[in-house]
């Protein structure tokens, strides 16, 4: 048997774009239900950056992977507030540079900085974005070291965390959706449905009637009646569901920021755990290129070192004296999604150009050459995990990785969806997708292009300024 409920506001994904949506709406009066596909856990669930983690929080355990030349694994957050559990909760603001350019090429209404502000300062306030009070870990150091002595720029960047009054550095609290925008959609009596994938909108003449999908835990299909949905499930999964419900043709303008990853030795002891994810970054190239460090447990260094590391096993013994570091891009290209054909899971293209391998390996060689102006004693070659012992060996890495056995990965996927007044912009300025009357999509998926930060900050400001159009609207929708 068939469940059938009936909603004002459907909002479709609960990560930052779809939790911030459904907290400002029911905070405003509207009757909403926010359907999560993922489980509703807590940030004390499951320990950061496990195995266990990845399997209860992470799409197909973190395993999904773009398609092209060189593959691209993707990681995408599923469970009730998205990708907010799982990332590094690092914030930043993009530069006005970018931000005017998307306003006049993508021809966005009402988006002059003046108009962006007021949004960024209570993203801010919100999620209580702050830096560590007292001090870095040794990670952190070692980069901000190393870019003082190559004569680069760095900072320590802001994050979505709260300290209570006489908290250190290695204390204090992730703010993700499950602490901030989840609870105040909840104390507003809004609907939470967790365990729920809808799999598709019913529509007809331009107007979404209804979403059809089914719990997860039995089965049940179920029906959702409303008068306004908000899609919000990422950039791969919105498009997906579009393409599904045979709306609007989407997905064809997907943009990442590919990622390499590899691992260096010091003689002294710089990875503390209870540091977490480093939070100094070499800013001296961004937005194109963006320099920084990475989680480093023992199981990710293991990952992260390669297996031709001479005595491998003995150099993990002294974990402690290793660390993983980055390097981000902004591609050159833009990738698909389409739906397979009977099983309707998405197929995602990608082509990472020999630009963006060129452009990772110079980031190699650059982030190599500020960790042994740190100290390192050792770089591990991302493709094959060979020892490089000093800066000559990084030469030949700042002609470009080859294709063959590199571990390119993304966790910042956007703009496959964008929004603009431009003719080939699927949505409008505000997120409204053309042709259709009450069919809005607001998360990644807007960004007309690369941000070339982590991209958490810009969503949630943008989406925050999309519902308060809808809100100086207050259309009424009749079924």
């Amino acid at each position: 048997m068939s469940e059938r409920l009936f909603t004002d506001v459907l909002v479709i994904g609960s990560g930052p774009g779809g939790a911030t949506t459904a907290a400002m709406l029911v905070e405003n009066g509207f009757e909403v239900t926010l359907v999560e596909e993922g489980k509703h856990l807590s940030v004390d669930d499951t320990t950061s950056y496990s195995l266990d983690e990845m399997g209860k929080k992470y799409r197909s355990g973190g395993l999904n992977s773009s398609f092209g030349a060189t593959n691209v694994t993707m990681i995408e957050g599923r469970c009730v507030g998205g990708g907010s559990e799982v990332n590094a909760a690092l914030y930043h603001r993009p530069q006005e540079s970018l931000l005017d350019s998307w306003r006049r090429e993508f021809k966005i209404d009402g988006f002059e900085l003046s108009d962006l502000e007021p949004f960024f300062e209570r993203v801010e306030k919100d999620m209580s974005v702050s830096k560590r009070p007292s001090g870095v870990g040794g990670a952190s150091i070692a980069i901000r070291e190393g870019a003082d002595k190559r004569g680069w720029s760095s900072g320590e960047i802001e994050r979505f965390w709260k300290y209570e009054e006489g908290e250190d550095s290695t204390e204090g609290r992730r703010q993700s959706m499950t602490e901030t925008m989840i609870p105040r959609f909840l104390k507003k009596g809004g609907r939470l449905l967790s365990g729920v994938r809808l799999q598709r909108l019913k529509c007809r003449d331009g107007v979404a009637k209804s979403a059809i999908g089914c719990r997860l835990d039995s089965g049940q299909k179920l029906s959702i009646d409303f008068n306004v949905v908000f899609v919000c499930c990422g950039a791969i999964q919105t498009p997906l569901l579009l393409g599904r419900s045979g709306v609007r043709p989407v997905g064809d303008t997907l943009q990442m920021h590919p990622m390499i990853r590899f691992a260096a030795r010091f003689p002294t002891e710089v990875n503390d755990p209870k540091y977490g994810v480093p939070v100094v970054q070499i800013d001296e190239f961004k937005p194109e290129m963006t320099l920084g460090g990475s989680y480093s447990s023992l199981p990710h260094l293991a990952l992260w070192l390669g297996h031709s590391v001479p005595d491998r096993e003995k150099k993990l013994e002294s974990w402690r004296q290793m660390a993983v570091f980055y390097v981000a891009v902004v591609s050159k290209g833009h990738g698909s999604i389409r739906r397979l054909p009977i099983l309707g899971e998405p197929l995602v293209r990608f082509p990472v150009s020999d630009a963006d391998m060129g452009a990772l390996g110079l980031g190699v060689k650059r982030m190599g050459e500020a960790l042994f102006e740190a100290g390192a004693s050792e770089i591990y070659h991302p493709n094959t995990g060979a020892p490089i012992a000093d800066p000559s060996g990084l030469a030949e890495l700042g002609g470009g990785l080859p294709r063959s056995g590199a571990a390119v990965s993304t966790i910042h996927l956007f703009s496959s969806c964008q929004m603009g007044e431009r003719d080939d912009c699927p949505l409008d300025s505000w997120g409204a997708l053309k042709g259709t009357a009450n069919i809005y999509v607001n998360d990644s998926s807007v960004l007309p292009t690369s941000p070339g930060v982590n991209p958490q900050g810009t969503i949630m400001a943008i989406v925050r300024r999309n519902v308060a159009h809808f809100l100086e609207g207050r259309i009424s929708y009749k079924r």
